[in-house]
């Protein structure tokens, strides 16, 4: 008996590590197998996405070069060869611009006194002689800033619009340099400004791009909008009231910009008018350059605007079911994030459509077409857009036993 006591205790002495080995692989299968998975996580989704709506119709001038851009959406569209033209007065757009970048003023300010003397009577007699369009003017004649630019952009005074730039720069060589220096921080790189600020003489050129982009600056400044939105104006120095040459304005929502015509560079036109995208004002720039002459470039400008407004329409930027991201499950496969709707605007067609993307952590248990984030879209010329739900495309089954008992962290 003896003898098989100690057998015994042999025995157990030998069988406790498998017991315990038992124990601690049973601890190691209820804790692996119980502790909670964590959350899959989004992978390959960018936060924000640019879209693109179909091509716009545009009803195009059947000669010269054209151009037409919605303001705030950063695009222009062209028709025609961008060869650079003489721009006749509409290079006006461009010396206020540069004027007003040298000497700004905000809205409701009339800026400093601008006392004329025999040098801008002279410019007044040259610009007489041309045949130009002027303003009368006489020496000692007292005109603020803002009333010099009412008489540029309104009858389109050659003379003032030099007057105004040597006031500001000295000379017309300085006022040349520095509208060549800003144009080139824009961009614009076919424009050339010539031996004059009035754009009567044919070596200042453009092209519809340019001269439509100029367009757009000068309706984002309130300044500029506000003085070519002007019918007439009263009370100016010498010249009393003053009327705007653009015939268009007032009609089929026309809010500007400048006519332009001379012997060398035909009509031109950069026009402005402003429509309604869900009750927000949006604004069309469009441009005609080397039209016979200006009653073409006007008249023929507006099947462009009309035609541009009528391009605001809906239009489907992102199918539904559309993929925009992927989780990765604990296993290493990918789970693909699908749009639960198609993604319709109302949007100017040829326009880029902002969107962003914004998933959530998910359980690994998260079953096909639960809602896992959002997809925001908006075109660029309004805060008005749509938002849609994103769903996961297929179930997200959890790990099998075996590949959580293998993978324990």
């Amino acid at each position: 008996m003896i003898k098989t006591a100690m057998n015994r205790g042999k025995r157990a002495r030998r069988s406790w590590p498998y017991a315990l080995l038992a124990v601690l692989i049973a601890a190691y299968g209820y804790w692996t197998l119980g502790r909670p998975l964590p959350a899959l996580q989004p992978i390959s989704t960018p936060s924000s996405l640019t879209l693109q709506t179909s091509p716009a119709v545009i009803n195009w001038p059947s000669n010269g070069q054209a151009a037409v851009s919605v303001v705030g959406d950063g695009k222009i569209i062209t028709h025609g060869n961008q060869t650079p033209v003489p721009t006749a007065s509409t290079a006006k757009i461009l010396t206020s611009l540069v004027v007003l970048n040298k000497k700004p003023l905000t809205k409701g300010q009339s800026g400093p006194m601008i006392t004329l003397d025999q040098n801008d009577v002279d410019l007044y007699s040259q610009y007489l002689a041309k045949d130009g369009s002027v303003v009368p003017v006489a020496a000692g004649e007292q005109i603020t800033e803002y009333q010099a630019l009412q008489t540029v952009l309104l009858p389109s005074a050659n003379n003032m619009a030099d007057s105004l730039a040597i006031w500001a720069f000295g000379s017309l060589n300085a006022y040349a340099a520095a509208a060549q220096q800003y144009l080139a921080a824009r961009g614009l790189t076919h424009t050339h400004v010539g031996s004059d600020a009035s754009g009567l003489a044919p070596t200042t050129t453009s092209t519809a791009h340019d001269l439509a982009a100029l367009g757009v600056l000068a309706m984002q400044n309130p300044v500029l909008a506000e003085i070519v939105g002007q019918p007439s104006a009263a009370g100016i120095p010498v010249a009393g009231n003053i009327k705007n040459v653009n015939f268009l304005l007032g009609g089929n929502g026309v809010i500007g910009v400048k006519t332009g015509n001379s012997d060398q560079a035909g009509g031109v036109f950069v026009g402005a008018a402003q429509t309604q995208l869900a009750g927000k004002p949006v604004m069309i720039v469009t441009a005609y350059a080397a039209a016979p002459d200006l009653f073409t470039a006007v008249k023929g400008s507006l099947p462009m605007i009309t035609s541009a407004q009528a391009n605001f329409k809906p239009s489907v930027v992102m199918p539904a079911g559309s993929i925009v991201g992927y989780y990765k499950t604990l296993d290493g496969r990918k789970l693909p994030v699908v749009t639960s709707d198609s993604a319709t605007l109302i949007a100017w067609q040829s326009s880029s459509i902002k969107a962003r993307v914004g998933l959530d952590p998910i359980s690994p248990n998260t079953r096909a077409r639960t809602i896992v984030g959002t997809l925001s879209v908006a075109p660029a010329t309004t805060n008005t857009g749509e938002t849609i739900g994103l769903v996961l495309e297929q179930t997200a089954r959890p790990p099998t036993t075996w590949w959580r008992l293998t993978h324990p962290l």
